[in-house]
């Protein structure tokens, strides 16, 4: 595949990933592409793969390049050390989401988002689903009927919430979990 696919290919768990990022890192001397007789690279699944690597080492268990380049080893092994981040600033999140400030902007504009101090691992969850969609040409405007299904379950949560008595935050993240499961299942029920 060419350098245009693989980004594709990369983009479905890493929105950040692009065309920038995989040069640089061929120019850190990280990835080694072969070249057709034109000079086009031309990745491999096993390239792809070293790719995401590097990318999960980066954005998931927050290893700085220098630090992946000095240890070859961390690519080959499945037992790294993970770092545990739950704050991460604007810039943290739209760096490791792939979207852009404009389109932050816009998610913000639409009420899809609103701007904070310090964001958590699911406002970065959100942010790369976010970043997909857009990858795929679909922009918030597209979005109109989440803001109802938003509101509805909101209503429809609180109700069950109600039941409960008040010192149940637990249970009120086990009725969001399997509540979200439910909509899961329905919206793929009919696709297979």
């Amino acid at each position: 595949m060419n350098i245009g696919e693989a980004v594709k290919a990369l983009q479905i768990k890493y929105p950040s990933a692009s065309i920038s990022r995989i040069r640089f890192l061929e120019k850190e001397g990280l990835i080694n592409i072969k070249r057709s007789s034109g000079g086009t690279r031309k990745f491999t699944n096993k390239d792809i793969e070293k790719i995401s690597k590097i990318i999960d080492l980066q954005e998931n268990k927050f290893y700085s390049l220098k630090a992946i380049k000095n240890n070859p080893s961390l690519l080959k092994s499945t037992k790294t050390k993970s770092i545990k981040i739950n704050d991460y600033s604007i810039r943290d999140i739209l760096k490791q989401s792939g979207l852009a400030t404009s389109q932050y902007d816009d998610l913000v504009s639409f009420g899809f988002e609103i701007n904070k101090e310090i964001y958590n691992t699911e406002d970065l969850n959100r942010m790369k689903a976010w970043s997909y969609f857009y990858s795929l040409g679909l922009e918030p405007k597209n979005f109109s009927v989440l803001k109802s299904i938003n509101e509805r379950s909101n209503d429809f949560v609180e109700f069950i919430n109600s039941l409960l008595p008040d010192d149940k935050e637990v249970e009120r993240s086990l009725i969001i979990e399997n509540y979200a499961i439910l909509i899961r299942s329905y919206l793929l029920k009919d696709i297979s």
